[in-house]
Order: C-alpha cells, then sequence, then structure tokens
C-alpha cells in the first residue's frame, strides 16, 4: 500500500511517502519561508516525482485532523480531500494526539498529551498502552485552565507536550512531564497510524470529513462579539 502522510497541525509541517509500512522519505513544508498553503502542494509534487510516483498510483492519503492550528488544520485537510477525491484514493484522518503518543518513548503504561490552547488553557488527552505496545485514547480531548490542571497531576504521572515552557506556569514544582523529542508530531506518525487504520477497515469521505476543532477560532469569536454588540 502507497501512503501518503500530511501533517499541518503546527510549522513547519511535514509530508511523508510510505509503502507497505516502511517510510520512503519525510520532508519538511519548508519553501523559501511560504505558509502551509503556499508550501504543500509543490512540496508534495516534489516528494512524489523523487520517488517516481504518480498521485493516480496512491492508495491513501492519511492526514491530521487536530486538535492544533485552525488555518493549519483546515490547509492540510482541504489539501488531503481535494487530492483524495482527484484521485479516487482512500483518505483516513488522524488524530493529532495520537501521532504525538507514538512518537513518545516511555517505560509507563499511561501518558497525557497536553498542547497550548492558548489563554492560558491546554489541550489535553490520555491514554493508555495497550498489550501491543500501541497507545490507545482513554477519553475524549478536554480544554483545562493551564495552572490548575498542572497542580492536579502527580509525580507518577507523564505528560507529553510540544511547548515545554507550557508546563512550568504553576506554583507547585512539577517533575511528572517529558517533552516530546519532535516538536510536533511528524508526517511519518501520521502515515503509519492511517496505514493502519485503513487495512482494519477505517475511511473518511473526502466530501465530509473535516478538521477536529474543539472551540471556534478568535477570528469566529471576534465577529460574533462584534455582531452582537452592533
Amino acid at each position: 500500500m502507497l501512503v501518503l502522510g500530511i501533517e499541518t497541525s503546527d510549522r513547519p509541517g511535514s509530508a511523508a511517502l510510505c509503502r507497505d509500512g516502511d517510510c520512503l522519505a519525510e520532508v519538511p513544508l519548508e519553501l523559501d519561508g511560504l505558509r502551509h498553503a503556499q508550501a504543500l502542494p509543490p512540496v508534495v509534487a516534489t516528494l512524489l516525482a523523487d520517488h517516481h510516483v504518480t498521485p493516480g498510483s496512491l492508495d491513501l492519503i492519511a492526514v491530521s485532523r487536530g486538535p492544533g492550528s485552525f488555518t493549519g488544520l483546515r490547509v492540510g485537510i482541504a489539501f488531503a480531500k481535494t487530492l483524495a477525491w482527484a484521485v479516487g484514493c482512500k483518505l483516513v484522518a488522524v488524530d493529532t494526539f495520537e501521532a504525538i503518543a507514538t512518537e513518545t518513548s516511555i517505560d509507563g503504561n499511561t501518558l497525557w498529551v497536553a498542547s497550548d490552547a492558548h489563554r492560558e488553557q491546554l489541550y489535553v488527552r490520555h491514554f493508555n498502552r495497550q498489550t501491543d505496545g500501541r497507545w490507545q485514547p482513554d477519553g475524549e480531548h478536554s480544554i483545562v485552565p493551564c495552572r490548575e490542571w498542572c497542580e492536579a497531576r502527580t509525580t507518577d504521572e507523564v505528560v507529553v507536550t510540544a511547548t515545554p515552557d507550557l508546563l512550568d506556569r504553576s506554583s507547585k514544582p512539577l517533575e511528572f512531564h517529558i517533552v516530546c523529542d519532535r516538536p510536533r508530531p511528524g508526517a511519518e506518525s501520521v502515515t503509519r497510524l492511517g496505514h493502519d487504520a485503513c487495512l482494519a477497515g477505517a475511511s473518511d469521505n473526502p466530501t465530509t470529513v473535516e478538521p477536529l476543532y474543539l472551540r471556534r477560532s478568535a477570528a469566529e469569536e471576534k465577529r460574533d462579539s462584534s455582531g452582537a454588540n452592533s
């Protein structure tokens, strides 16, 4: 199975190409300072061309669906949906926090994934390790107050975060957390999770799949507030 993976939950993001579970390449979405929307198409085109792959030969596109950057997720999902529909391949949207957990090497059997939700808040989700070594979500994503949530953690808990200084905004000494080796999940992890999900029979409809937004964007809230005050 030939799989293209796309990760745009934060900058710079990345794209990866895997065949039958083996990663052929993973490349960052860095192109002369261009944003996701401008960099993603040429980077993917070069990635495919470098491995003598045509878009029509793709069997699956796996894309990170969030939580993460509103704009980045919207761009990545839109690109993946359009390409999957155009070439007729399958599409799987992957939980961004599951991809982060997959890249984490720890000895324990539970962990939290946390990321900056701004406004002194965190996005968090809990995971348990399965007997096969994979991380399984335990509960849904939540938005929590940063300081209160941090101070409620115990020393035997592991928190994986892409923003290491975020968990230091607490009056309590924090000795429980570790930091991801990578600042954000890579497209390779997204690709592998999508590949496994597809083999298990999962797929998403390119016409209906949407990013995972845990709340409205600041622009939407500002617009609604302006409307209410007019």
